[in-house]
C-alpha cells in the first residue's frame, strides 16, 4: 500500500520533545510530544539524565509516525544549545546532561578568557553557559569520571551519532559550545589548548540542511523509520522556529514564547558593534545574519507559578484571567526568575510582584505575569529598533502563540498585529524544513519558507487597551528601575 511521502521534525527543547510529520505542502499529519523535567539542586544546578531524553525522543517520534501513517523521508532535529553529556570510551554517558540555562561555571569561563587572554593576547567572550564553561567545572569538580571523557556531545550530535554513527552538528548548536573561532566555523585552537580539549572529542560541524547519513537499520526499526530515511543537520530551536514561521528576511520577527522569551530578525550584513543584550550570528538562510534577544525565563514562570500556587491547567489559569481587566487590578510582575539577557544584562536580577494586596487573586497573578512578558516583547522590540533593527512584521509561534488572550495582550502592549501562524510549533516545522531542503524537496530554505508558512489569525491591538497599557508599561519601567536600577546607556536616551 503506498505510503505518503513525508518530513519529521523532531525539536528537543528544555522541557521535552516534540515530533511532527508535515507532507509535501507543509500540512501536520501529526504531533507527539513528552514532557520531562531537569532536576534543580539546592546550588541551582540543572542536569538531567541524556537517557531520559532519549527515549522521550524515540517514543514520541514513533508514536507520531504510527498516527500519521508516512514514509518518513528524512527527518531533523531542532535543538536548545549549550545543553552536553561526555560519554566514555564505551559511550556510556559519565555524568546527566547538564541545561543549558544552567549557570555554574562562571568562575570557570572568566578562567579561560584569562587563560587565552595571557596565551595569545587576544580577548575572548566566553560566559557561564557556554559548554566550554561547564566541561571545565565538571573537570574541576568530578575529576574522576573526566579523565574518562572520550567525546563532548551536545543534544543534535548525540543523536546524529546514534541514529546514524556519525558525531556531527550543525554551526548554529557549535557556536554555542564557546569553542569556535569568531565568524567562522571551525574550532578555535587556541581556546581548546587552554581548556585542554582535543579536537578528536568533539563532533564534525555541517550547514543546516546538509545531510548527515541513513539512520542505521537497529535504529530505523526501533524508531519506527526507515533505513532510507535520512538524517539532515538541523539547527537550534530558536533559528529553526524562525523557519517554521517563514522568517527569511530582514524586516520580519519570530518571537518564541516558550521556555525562554526570544525574539529573532534577519539583516544580509553581519552586525557590527551590538550592545549587551543583543547576540548575533550565521542563519541558517545563507548570506543572512540572525539578531537575538531573549529573557531567560517565560514559559518556565508560568509554570512554575501554576505548579507551586495552584491546583489549574495553563489552559484554566487563562480562562480565569480572561476576565481580568488590562493591568491585573494594579499587579506588575517582573520574571526575572534567573537573571535578565535582553535589553540589559543583569545575572543578579530575580522575579517580583509589585502592588499586592489582600483583595487580589490568582488570575490577577497569573494574568500580570502575562502582561510583564508582553512588556518584555515591547522593551526588546524597542532596544531592537533603537540599535538599527526595525521590523514590520511580528510572528509568534512557540507554547505561547496557542494562547489567543496571551496574544491579544502582546497586540495591546506592543500597539503591533501579531501573527499566529496555522503551525504554532514552528520549530517542529522548521526542522523538518531542513530535512526536506536536505532530501532536496526544494531548492532553498528561503523556498520552503514561502511556500509552507501559513497564517491562521492575525491579532489587532483594540484601541482602549493600547491607551490603557501605554499607562501601565510606564509604571512597569518605573518599577523596574527601582528594582534593578537604570542601566547608564538608558539613562543618556532617556535624558536627550
Amino acid at each position: 500500500m503506498f505510503k505518503t511521502e513525508a518530513y519529521l521534525g523532531l525539536d528537543i527543547g528544555g522541557t521535552g520533545v516534540k515530533a511532527g510529520v508535515f507532507n509535501r505542502d507543509g500540512k501536520m499529519l501529526a504531533f507527539s510530544r513528552r514532557v520531562f523535567e531537569p532536576t534543580v539542586s539546592a546550588e541551582g544546578y540543572v542536569d538531567i539524565s541524556i537517557d531520559v531524553i532519549y527515549e522521550s525522543a524515540r517514543e514520541a517520534v514513533r508514536e507520531t509516525i504510527s498516527k500519521s501513517g508516512a514514509k518518513i523521508m528524512a527527518m531533523a532535529v531542532s535543538s536548545q544549545g549549550e545543553t552536553f553529556v561526555t560519554l566514555d570510551k564505551e559511550d556510556r554517558p559519565l555524568h546527566d546532561a547538564i541545561i543549558w540555562y544552567d549557570s555554574r561555571a562562571g568562575r570557570q569561563a572568566k578562567e579561560l578568557c584569562n587563560a587565552v587572554r595571557l596565551a595569545t593576547g587576544r580577548n575572548v567572550s566566553i560566559d557561564a553557559i557556554l559548554s566550554v564553561s561547564k566541561i571545565m567545572w565538571l573537570r574541576e569538580h568530578r575529576p574522576e569520571i573526566m579523565q574518562k571523557a572520550r567525546r563532548f556531545l551536545l543534544l543534535p550530535d548525540y543523536f546524529a551519532y546514534r541514529l546514524a554513527g556519525v558525531p556531527a552538528m550543525d554551526m548554529n548548536t557549535a557556536s554555542s559550545t564557546g569553542l569556535l573561532m569568531a565568524d567562522d566555523d571551525k574550532y578555535d585552537p587556541d581556546i581548546l589548548k587552554a581548556a585542554g580539549i582535543d579536537l578528536s572529542q568533539l563532533s564534525t560541524i555541517l550547514l543546516p540542511g546538509t545531510p548527515i547519513g541513513k539512520i542505521l537499520k537497529p535504529m530505523a526499526e526501533d524508531w519506527g523509520l526507515s533505513a532510507e530515511t535520512m538524517l539532515v543537520a538541523g539547527t537550534n530551536d530558536q533559528y529553526a522556529g524562525a523557519l517554521g514561521a517563514g522568517n527569511c528576511r530582514p524586516g520580519i520577527l519570530s518571537e518564541t514564547s516558550g521556555t525562554c522569551l526570544a525574539l529573532v530578525t534577519l539583516v544580509k550584513n553581519k552586525p557590527l558593534g551590538l550592545p549587551a543584550g543583543l547576540l548575533s550570528g550565521k542563519f541558517p538562510v545563507p548570506a543572512h545574519w540572525f539578531v537575538l534577544a531573549y529573557s531567560k525565563t517565560a514559559g518556565l514562570a508560568l509554570d512554575w507559578f501554576i505548579r507551586e500556587f495552584t491546583s489549574f491547567s495553563r489552559e484554566e489559569m487563562e480562562r480565569l484571567s480572561s476576565a481580568v481587566p488590562p493591568g491585573s487590578h494594579g499587579v506588575l510582575a517582573f520574571p526575572y526568575f534567573d537573571g535578565t539577557f535582553s535589553p540589559f544584562p543583569n545575572p543578579l536580577a530575580r522575579g517580583a510582584f509589585c502592588n499586592l494586596s489582600l483583595h487580589h487573586t490568582k488570575a490577577d497573578i497569573f494574568r500580570a505575569l502575562l502582561e510583564s512578558l508582553a512588556y518584555t516583547l515591547r522593551e526588546n522590540l524597542e532596544f531592537m529598533r533603537r540599535n538599527g533593527f526595525p521590523v514590520d512584521v511580528v510572528r509568534s509561534i512557540g507554547g505561547g502563540a496557542k494562547s489567543n488572550l496571551w496574544l491579544q495582550i502582546k497586540a495591546d502592549v506592543t500597539g503591533r498585529e501579531i501573527e499566529k501562524p496555522v503551525v504554532t510549533e514552528a520549530a517542529v516545522l522548521g526542522a523538518a524544513m531542513l530535512a526536506a531542503v536536505g532530501n532536496g524537496e526544494f531548492k532553498s530554505l528561503a523556498e520552503s519558507g514561502e511556500k509552507l508558512y501559513q497564517i491562521e489569525r492575525v491579532f489587532t491591538p483594540n484601541e482602549d487597551n493600547m491607551q490603557k497599557y501605554q499607562s501601565f508599561y510606564g509604571k512597569y519601567l518605573e518599577f523596574k528601575g527601582q528594582l534593578y536600577g537604570t542601566p547608564d546607556v538608558l539613562k543618556q536616551e532617556q535624558a536627550l
